[in-house]
Formats: C-alpha cells, sequence, structure tokens
C-alpha cells in the first residue's frame, strides 16, 4: 500500500519506505512547505522493490532499521535500477562503524532519524539538479566518444565486492591485488615510500595490504588503471601526465590528513584520498582524447590568465570534473567522490554546511602547487572562502595550509 501527495506544480518525484507509518506526516508537511514533491510512501520492502521496477524516482528515501544490511541491499538495487535517483538514509546513529561506512558507499547523503521534510528541501533539490547536470546529453555523448568504459575496471569491482562481503580477508584481498603486477608495484611503491616511515622494508605484499587498508587499495587500483586507460600522446608536451599521477596521489593524500584532523569518520577520510586520486582525471580524459584541440585551451588558458575549468566550459559546455564525474556516477562510485570530483574548482555550487569530501579534495587541491605546464597554466583550483566560510571551517586553514606545507615539500621531493 502506499500514500501519494499529488501537486500538478510538482517537478520531482519521491519514494520512501515507511513500515511504521511513523512519516504519515510528512505529505501534509511537504504540502504546507510548498515543497515541489510527488511524494510517495510504501509500507512494506516489497512494494517499495516492485515500484523501482516499474516508476521512475528522482530520489529515495529509506529510514534506516536495526537490519542494516537489508537496508543497505535495499539502496544498492536502487543505485543499480535508478541510477538516477537521490538515494538519503534518516538514522544510522545506532548502526555500528562498518555499517555506517557501507552505508556511505551508496548514499548521497545521510542524515539523522529526527530530520524533519523541510530540512531535507535544500539536499534534495540541489543533489537532483547535479545528476541532471551530469545526465545530460551532450555530457553523456561525451563519455561515450572518449571512450570511457562502460563499468568500472574488474580489479577494482573484485576488490569492492570484497569490502562489502563478511569473510573477505587480507589473503583475499592479496590474491586480488596480485592478479595485476603493475598495482602490486604500486602498492609496495607507496607503503615503502617515506610518506610512512618504516625503519624497514616491507617486502610481503599481505603485510602491506593490511597497512593501506582495502579501501585505500582499492582507491589506488582504480586510479591506477584509468591512468593507464588515459595516456599521453607521443606528441603530447604541454605537461607530463606522470606529474598529473604523482600530484594526484599528493592530493589524495592531503585531503584524507585534513578529513582526520576535521574529525570525519573513517569512511569520509577514505572518500577524500579516493577523489583527491581522481579529482583531475577529466583532464588526463580530454587531453588524450583530442590532444590538439586541448592544447590550444591551455594556451588560450595561459594567455588569457583564465582558470582551465572556464576555458573548457566555454568550449564544450561542460569541464573536466564534469566529465570525471559523469563516468565515476556511471560506475555507481560512492556519490560524495562524485560530487568531489565533480565540483573540486567550484565548491560554492553546493549547499552543504558540513565538511565532506568536497571541503578536503578543494583545500587540498588549492593547497598545493600545480604541476609544470607549458604557458604557465594553473591546473590547481583557488581557495574559495566563501565555500569555507559556508561549511564553517575557516579556522582551520592556518592548520591546515601548515600540514599542506609538509606536503609541498614531499612533492618537490617526489615522494
Amino acid at each position: 500500500m502506499s500514500t501519494v501527495t499529488k501537486n500538478s506544480a510538482h517537478n520531482f518525484r519521491v519514494a520512501m519506505l515507511d513500515q511504521q507509518g511513523s512519516y504519515a506526516h510528512w505529505s501534509n508537511d511537504a504540502r504546507a512547505s510548498g515543497l515541489n514533491w510527488d511524494f510517495v510512501r510504501y509500507d512494506t520492502l516489497e512494494h517499495l522493490k516492485n515500484q523501482l521496477e516499474e516508476q521512475v524516482f528522482d530520489a529515495v528515501i529509506v529510514p534506516c532499521s536495526m537490519r542494516a544490511m537489508v537496508d543497505i541491499d535495499l539502496m544498492s538495487k536502487v543505485a543499480k535500477v535508478q541510477p538516477g535517483a537521490v538515494r538519503i538514509f534518516l538514522g544510522t546513529e545506532y548502526w555500528n562503524a562498518s555499517m555506517k561506512a557501507r552505508a556511505a558507499e551508496v548514499a548521497h547523503r545521510i542524515f539523522p532519524g529526527d530530520t524533519q521534510i523541510q530540512e531535507l528541501k535544500d539536499t534534495l533539490e540541489y543533489q537532483i539538479k547535479l545528476i541532471r547536470l551530469l545526465n545530460r546529453s551532450s555530457l553523456q555523448s561525451y563519455i561515450t566518444n572518449v571512450g570511457c568504459l562502460p563499468s568500472p575496471p574488474r580489479i577494482y569491482r573484485m576488490l569492492t565486492d570484497a569490502l562489502t562481503s563478511e569473510v573477505a580477508d587480507m589473503s583475499a584481498v592479496s590474491e586480488i591485488v596480485e592478479q595485476d603486477p603493475a598495482i602490486v608495484a604500486q602498492v609496495m611503491k607507496q607503503v615503502n615510500s617515506s610518506f610512512f616511515g618504516f625503519e624497514r622494508e616491507i617486502s610481503n605484499l599481505k603485510e602491506a595490504v593490511s597497512i593501506l587498508g582495502l579501501r585505500n587499495i582499492r582507491s589506488m587500483a582504480l586510479s591506477n588503471q584509468l591512468n593507464k586507460q588515459f595516456s599521453e600522446d607521443k606528441h603530447w608536451d604541454m605537461f607530463s601526465f606522470e606529474k598529473i599521477h604523482q600530484r594526484s596521489l599528493s592530493v589524495g593524500r592531503l585531503a584524507q590528513a585534513i578529513a582526520r584532523r576535521a574529525g570525519a569518520s573513517k569512511a569520509v577520510q577514505d572518500q577524500s584520498f579516493l577523489a583527491g586520486l581522481l579529482h583531475d582525471i577529466g583532464i588526463l580524459i580530454m587531453a588524450s582524447h583530442d590532444p590538439v584541440q586541448y592544447k590550444k585551451l591551455l594556451n588560450y588558458s595561459a594567455k588569457k590568465q583564465k582558470p582551465i575549468y572556464l576555458v573548457e566550459k566555454a568550449a564544450f559546455g561542460f569541464f573536466h570534473g564534469e566529465v570525471a564525474g559523469a563516468m565515476l556516477a556511471l560506475w555507481n562510485l560512492p556519490p560524495q567522490v562524485v560530487e568531489a570530483v565533480m565540483l573540486h574548482h567550484v565548491p560554492h555550487l553546493s549547499v552543504s554546511t558540513e565538511f565532506t569530501p568536497l571541503t578536503a579534495v578543494h583545500v587540498a587541491d588549492a593547497m598545493l602547487p600545480s604541476i609544470d605546464v607549458q604557458g604557465e597554466c594553473d591546473l590547481a583550483s583557488s581557495l574559495s572562502l566563501r565555500y569555507l566560510d559556508q561549511v564553517g571551517v575557516m579556522e582551520e586553514v592556518p592548520q591546515w595550509r601548515l600540514v599542506a606545507n609538509e606536503y609541498r615539500v614531499r612533492m618537490v621531493s617526489n615522494i
């Protein structure tokens, strides 16, 4: 059985699981608040699942129960069946850290259980707008034309399956990593870098995997696969793709450190690392697809002293953050990772007032120097004080600059 609140002025539809009838008043609240929603409540899990197959929703809201895996499996189904729907959990407060981390993999946002419908308005409308931007035909056509894979690389999918498995251990993860010697080499290089500062050399892959953690390993595997897929043309001379890779690793590490210092959850820290690793992959996609045209854009950016993302936007109607975001969304990567990659140059477009991976990646990208680009085009972000004030972290900026200086030194040392 379902309850529907309709209004001819509504322009998107929201489905909600409400097995106990606890949210019956939301229908009236939506009407009273003038929300542009067709609000639909379902009182059984099976009814909602069936309707996901038959109707299109712009958002799905799931209040959390004590059966965490049932709720997470439901939201995973939403992601597969209706990837264009915003996914929101209400009330993960009583879940353990592992379940919260899994919830963060599939949900766009997680709100407290006592949240009222009016408090969701700005977030829902903002998230729906982002999804529509990523799904517009011109951008999707470009993604298809540049040869992006229809699904994430196999190793990433296998590591994701291991992450969601109840029985996977470090030995199983090591066996997955061993299937790609390039990833093994990257893992061993990173764990033995002076970043970790071990007095002895780590030579055992299982130990290295244990030190780095499954989510970080998965992030590095995806980054490594993408860097191989989008490589520089032999005649390319504007900048080094390898330098982009190295800087992205520094951005990822710094973003993770900033998230940790901000007291963010482990899930947000890990997502900050992944988003930092991938934040400039859109540049490599565009530069490898049409080197001649992208070289012209870089030269124009340097000559006019305009940020490269604005030059891309003028030329294509979208910029490299959107290109990467569209590809990652197609692969159902964590929504907050997609958001951080998409908006790292323009974080002020976010309506969030909380620290998210976008905050960490934007700050890290802005505080680390750009790589050398012929013509002196600056590829890094400019720190948005407006956005940082919106999130309420302005007082943290001096400390973050000190941390960033340490990473700056490491970049110079090619660590």
